[in-house]
């Protein structure tokens, strides 16, 4: 099962932000039993660098946690036709529906975030950890 992680799930795990890191951590343990694939695009590891930098976070710190749990990961392009399409439909939030469609794009079977109100209105695929948890019957 393919599962792309939103930027907010990904700072979540790096930062252990609370009380979401938790949630997080359950989705690289799933990657690391070969569960799930993890996937996030390249605009992720822009976004959460530059985020956790803002957020006084180490840049070596990031750098180093981003290249371990970079074999967890498959880092997805973005690619013009994925913006083009984002900008032809005027979506109300366009980083989130780049991801989206990115996601989308590279077969993902579920989108995870903590946003899902942002994302475009016809993407049925996308949960928040919690439901995916439900969905899919995991415990922890």
């Amino acid at each position: 099962m393919k599962v792309f992680l939103d930027t907010n799930i990904l700072i979540d795990f790096i930062s252990g932000r609370k009380p979401f890191a938790d949630d997080s951590m359950v989705f690289f343990q799933l990657a690391y039993d070969g569960e799930i694939e993890l996937m996030v695009s390249d605009l992720t590891i822009v976004n959460t660098v530059y985020i956790l930098h803002r957020l006084h976070y180490s840049q070596t710190d990031v750098y180093e946690t981003l290249e371990e749990i970079n074999t967890f990961l498959t880092i997805t392009p973005i690619g013009a036709e994925t913006i083009n399409h984002c900008l032809r439909g005027r979506y109300h939030d366009f980083e989130d529906a780049v991801q989206y469609y990115s996601a989308l794009k590279a077969g993902a079977d579920y989108v995870i975030t903590r946003n899902g109100k942002d994302f475009p209105s016809d993407a049925t695929n996308v949960l928040s950890p919690l439901d995916f948890f439900r969905k899919n019957n995991i415990t922890f």
